[in-house]
C-alpha cells in the first residue's frame, strides 16, 4: 500500500454546502505510514492505479488519498525510432533511409533525459449511494496530450464506481478493458510493452457482474479520447463518433488463488469519411469499417517467480497503439483524378507476449518477450490508413519482435531500474493487401535507466 495522506470529512453537510473552512469545522488531518510491500504489489510506474486501491471503504465518511511518483528516465537508442513524446515511448526502429552515398540517415544514436512521466493521483471514497459503496479516482500526468504539448498536464483517469455485493457499475475515463491491470508487462520502459500489448484509456460505462467468488463478467460501452483510431484525417475520435455506435466489449475473468485468467471479445465500428468527391461530384459516404479482437491472458504467481502470458488476434487496433489499420477499396487514382473510396476493410494482426519476473522484495530480475505479425486483408486496395502498413513500395512492416531483460532494485519507496530492450521490425515491400514480402530486419537497441520515488 502506498504512503498516503488521508483527509476525513466528518461532516457531510460541510461538503454539500461548500461552506468556508473554519477552526470549528475543518477536517481532521492524519498521516498514516504503511509498511513497505514488495514491488510486485505496487503498480509499476508505467501503469495505472492498482485495482486493490480502488476498493471502497466500508464507511459513510469522505476520504481522500493522494498517490503518485516522481519518475526520471535516461535513455540511449542505437538508431532513430518511431516514438512518442520526445522518444519517452519508443514503438519500433525506423526503416533505413539511404542517402546518395549509400549511408543510412536513420542509423544515428539518440540520448534523452525526461521527467514528464511523473504522476499525481487522488483516490477517494464517500457515503453510500443507491445502496452501493462509492469510490473514485482522479489522476493526471505531465506526459502531455500530444507531441506538440510535451510537459503539459494530461488527464489519465477520471473514474467513479458504485459497488454492490455482486455487482459493480463504473463511469468515466479508465483503462480500456483490453488493458488488464492484473496482467500487463511490468517493463522498466514507459511503453508498457506496446505495440505488442493493447494500451488505451477511454471514456466508458462498465458493468462487472460477480458470477461467483472467483468468476466475473465484464461488459462495457466505450468511446475514444486520447487513444484514437488513425484514419483519413490522422488520429481522431470523429471516426467512431460518426457511427453513433460505441465500442462494445465483453470479458470473462477468473481469479483463484495465485492465478488470474481471462478471455475477452471486443468490437468497434468507425466511419472513415462523410463524403467522397467535391463540387458536382460530391456524394455522401456511408461506408464503415467493422473490426474485432479476441484476447486471452494468464498470470500465475509462483513461490519465486511470476509468469504472465497474453495472446491477441484482432484488426484495426491503432487506437491501442498497435500495428495495422484499414484499407480502402474502390476506383484507383488515374492521372490527376484521385482514387474513389467506396468500401473499407480492416487489416489484421496476431500479437503475443510473455513475461517472467522474480518475486523478490529488493532485487527483482525479469525478462519480457513480444511478437506481432501483420496479416493484412484482401488485395486490390487503393489506399491504406494506419500504423506500419501500405499498399505498395517499401515501408510496410511484416512483423515486430522484442526481447527486454531488466533488473530493478528497491529500497523503501525508491526504485532504480535498468533495462536492455532490443526491438526488431521486418520492413519490406507492401502488396495491395497490406501484406509484406522480402522483409529486412531493422533493429534498435535501447538502454534505459529509470529512478522512481513513490508516495
Amino acid at each position: 500500500m502506498k504512503l498516503s495522506y488521508s483527509f476525513t470529512l466528518t461532516s457531510l453537510g460541510l461538503l454539500l454546502s461548500g461552506a468556508a473552512w473554519s477552526q470549528s469545522t475543518a477536517p481532521q488531518l492524519s498521516t498514516v505510514a504503511t509498511p513497505v510491500t514488495t514491488l510486485n504489489s505496487i503498480p509499476p510506474s508505467n501503469a495505472g492505479q492498482a485495482v486493490g486501491t480502488n476498493k471502497p471503504a466500508e464507511t459513510s465518511a469522505v476520504t481522500l488519498k493522494f498517490t503518485g511518483f516522481v519518475r526520471n528516465d535516461f535513455s540511449f537508442d542505437s538508431r532513430q525510432t518511431v516514438n512518442l513524446r520526445e522518444a519517452s515511448v519508443d514503438l519500433y526502429p525506423r526503416d533505413k533511409q539511404v542517402d546518395v552515398n549509400g549511408v543510412d540517415v536513420n542509423a544515428v544514436t539518440n540520448f534523452n533525459m525526461l521527467a514528464i512521466n511523473s504522476r499525481l493521483g487522488a483516490v477517494f471514497t464517500g457515503p453510500d449511494a443507491f445502496g452501493a459503496k462509492t469510490s473514485g479516482l482522479l489522476e493526471m500526468e505531465w506526459f502531455g496530450p500530444s507531441d506538440a504539448a510535451v510537459g503539459g498536464v494530461r488527464l489519465r483517469h477520471a473514474w467513479a464506481k458504485l459497488d454492490w455485493p455482486k455487482r459493480q457499475l463504473a463511469f468515466g475515463q479508465f483503462w480500456h478493458p483490453l488493458f488488464v491491470p492484473e496482467v500487463f508487462p511490468g517493463v522498466v520502459n514507459f511503453n508498457t510493452g506496446i505495440p505488442f500489448q493493447p494500451f488505451n484509456r477511454s471514456p466508458q460505462i462498465r458493468l462487472t457482474e460477480y458470477l461467483s467468488k472467483d468468476v466475473s463478467l465484464i461488459l462495457a460501452l466505450i468511446a475514444q479520447r486520447d487513444f484514437t483510431s488513425i484514419g483519413i484525417s490522422g488520429s481522431s475520435s470523429e471516426y467512431i463518433r460518426n457511427t453513433a455506435v460505441p465500442n462494445l466489449h465483453a470479458q470473462l475473468q477468473v481469479k483463484k488463488g495465485r492465478v488470474v485468467a481471462g478471455l475477452a471479445f471486443d468490437y468497434k465500428m468507425i466511419r472513415p469519411r462523410l463524403s467522397t468527391g467535391s463540387g458536382t461530384s460530391l456524394l455522401v459516404s456511408k461506408a464503415t469499417v467493422g473490426s474485432s479482437a479476441v484476447m486471452a491472458y494468464l498470470k500465475v504467481v509462483g513461490r519465486a517467480t511470476t509468469l504472465k502470458i497474453e495472446a491477441l488476434k484482432g484488426s484495426n487496433m491503432t487506437d491501442h497503439v498497435m500495428l495495422g489499420g484499414f484499407l480502402a477499396y474502390g476506383t484507383p487514382a488515374a492521372g490527376t483524378t484521385p482514387a474513389l473510396e467506396t468500401a473499407y476493410k480492416p487489416t489484421g494482426i496476431t500479437s503475443v507476449w510473455a513475461e517472467l519476473m522474480g518475486n523478490g522484495k529488493t532485487i527483482i530480475p525479469a525478462i519480457f518477450v513480444g511478437y506481432t505479425k501483420n496479416t493484412g486483408n484482401d488485395p486490390n486496395a487503393v489506399a491504406a490508413y494506419g500504423r506500419g502498413i501500405g499498399i505498395g513500395g517499401r515501408g510496410g512492416i511484416d512483423n515486430l519482435f522484442r526481447i527486454a531483460p531488466r533488473l530493478e532494485v528497491v529500497s523503501g519507496r525508491f526504485r532504480v531500474g535498468t533495462e536492455l530492450e532490443l526491438t526488431t521490425a521486418g520492413y519490406g515491400t507492401s502488396s495491395t493487401d497490406a501484406r509484406v514480402t522480402a522483409a529486412e530486419q531493422i533493429t534498435n537497441t535501447r538502454l534505459l535507466l529509470t529512478t522512481v520515488y513513490s508516495f
